[in-house]
């Protein structure tokens, strides 16, 4: 299962850059996604936050609730990816530029 999980993470990112090359309207798909990815998993660890302190419980084992959330998770997911895949366009861009 772990071999699964690298080689996700290494061809998740690659494809998309591969879509975002190819197609402009893929790129904005991509990129809308991060966004809502972003704000979504901002949201729900505010919410957990606040949660806890209105509450007032412990802090350390209470937010690790808002890891079991599946939302939190396909969100989290998404932007880890989506933030791999910016990386990895970012390297290729500055390495085109370079060779002109």
């Amino acid at each position: 299962m772990k071999i699964l999980i690298v080689i996700g993470i290494v061809l998740v990112p690659a494809v998309m850059v591969l879509f975002r090359w190819m197609s402009a309207r893929m790129k904005l798909l991509i990129d809308a996604l991060g966004l809502v990815s972003a704000f979504g998993s901002g949201i729900l660890t505010a919410f957990a936050v606040f949660d806890i302190r209105q509450h007032n419980t412990v802090y350390e084992t209470e937010v690790h609730r808002v890891f079991d959330s599946m939302w939190f998770m396909g969100f989290s997911s998404y932007l880890g990816l989506y933030l791999l895949a910016r990386l990895l366009w970012d390297v290729l861009k500055a390495y085109r530029e370079e060779d002109d």
